[in-house]
C-alpha cells in the first residue's frame, strides 16, 4: 500500500528537525493508515518530553511556512553533496530528489505533496527511549 504524500512529506520535515535540533538521524521508518512510527537515534540536550515539544512545534512552523515541494533530478555527485546520500545503490548515476523549499533536500523516490500547506498540523502522539540514543515516535495528522 504507498504512502500517504502528506505523511511521507512531514516524515522527511520530522526528520530534517531531528537532525537540525539534536545532529539526529532516521533509523527506521514504519508507515500505517493514518499513522507513522518512526526511530531515530539522538540524545537531546534537554528532557525527552520537553525535546519532543520543541521538534513538534519546529515541524509545524515548517509545514506552515507554505513551502513548495519539488521533485529534481541530479548527477551522484552533485546528489552526494546536496542530500548526503546513504542508501542509494551504486548502480543510480540520476538520483530523484525531493526538495521542500530552501529547506531540505532529500533523496526519495516516494509520493509527496505539492506544498507543505496541503500536509495540514502534525502532532507526535506518542514517544519513548528504546535503548539510550534510539527514540521510537508516532505521529498523525
Amino acid at each position: 500500500m504507498p504512502v500517504e504524500p502528506k505523511y511521507h512529506t512531514a516524515e522527511h520535515i520530522l526528520t530534517a528537525i531531528i537532525g537540525e535540533l539534536y545532529n539526529g538521524e532516521v533509523v527506521e521508518i514504519h508507515f500505517k493508515g493514518n499513522k507513522a512510527r518512526c526511530d531515530y537515534r539522538f540524545v537531546p540536550d534537554v528532557p525527552l518530553e520537553e525535546a519532543i515539544r520543541r521538534i513538534e512545534k519546529r515541524v509545524n512552523e515548517i509545514i506552515s511556512g507554505n513551502y513548495d515541494v519539488a521533485i529534481e533530478f541530479a548527477e551522484r555527485d552533485e546528489a552526494v553533496k546536496l542530500a548526503g546520500l546513504k542508501k542509494v545503490p551504486e548502480e543510480n548515476d540520476k538520483i530523484r530528489l525531493v526538495k521542500i523549499g530552501g529547506f531540505n533536500t532529500t533523496a526519495c523516490s516516494g509520493e509527496h505533496v505539492k506544498n507543505t500547506s496541503e500536509i495540514g498540523p502534525m502532532q507526535i502522539r506518542t514517544f519513548h527511549q528504546l535503548t539510550p540514543d534510539i527514540v521510537r515516535l508516532t505521529f498523525m495528522i
